[in-house]
């Protein structure tokens, strides 16, 4: 699938939206997988935008086409070693759109991500029995800092990562961070403006109890 992030965030040149990346990992190293993109807080800007199928010369995907890209995607990512229930769901009246599958292991993981963000050998995530560390990347259109009408927009979406664990977390390294009370979910979110001139705020080593 062509950049499922950079697709929706064309949306973006016209419209906020957030963006929830959680994982439920657990200490035999499997997991699931959920990557969220809601548009729901200006669904109707988000609709207008597609009706007029471009904005400021980018083309705007239409249903038709997110639809058939996140098929693709389902085709693709169930064929990668380690990868399993894999389901894509759209909301075209809120204009949500989710992204969820099963990892057998870290690597799987990575693999699928390089396949949604079409890159080779980036690496996402790493992690033993007592570590897991998020090593993020966006692929946001480079041009979206360049105009300054979009810095409000930029500054109202935001990057949210939440991170379960079967184990008591015992610290995180990104001071922006917050653990739930039970100590087993780390929270994480910064606006789409930092991390495009960040992303390393997105960055996490999470350290869980022996």
């Amino acid at each position: 699938m062509k950049k499922f992030l950079a697709l929706c965030s064309c949306l973006l040149l016209c419209s906020c939206f957030e963006i929830t990346e959680k994982i439920k990992h657990h200490d035999n190293q499997s997991g699931e997988y959920s990557i969220t993109v809601d548009f729901s807080q200006s669904w109707f800007k988000t609709k207008s935008a597609m009706l007029l199928e471009e904005i400021d010369g980018v083309k705007i995907p239409n249903e038709q086409e997110i639809s058939q890209k996140l098929a693709n995607f389902k085709s693709s990512a169930s064929k990668i070693e380690g990868i399993s229930n894999v389901t894509t769901k759209t909301d075209f009246e809120n204009y949500v759109f989710t992204i969820r599958l099963d990892y057998k292991n870290i690597r799987a993981l990575n693999n699928v991500l390089n396949s949604i963000n079409r890159q080779k050998n980036q690496v996402h995530f790493t992690g033993d029995n007592t570590n897991f560390q998020r090593i993020a990347t966006y692929p946001f259109p480079e041009n979206l800092l360049k105009d300054p009408n979009k810095k409000s927009d930029l500054e109202q979406a935001n990057v949210i990562a939440i991170y379960t664990f079967d184990r008591e977390v015992a610290s995180v390294n990104n001071g922006n961070s917050k653990i739930s009370k039970n100590k087993k979910t780390v929270f994480l979110k910064q606006s789409v403006y930092n991390v495009l001139k960040k992303t390393a705020l997105m960055n996490n080593s999470i350290l869980l109890t022996p």
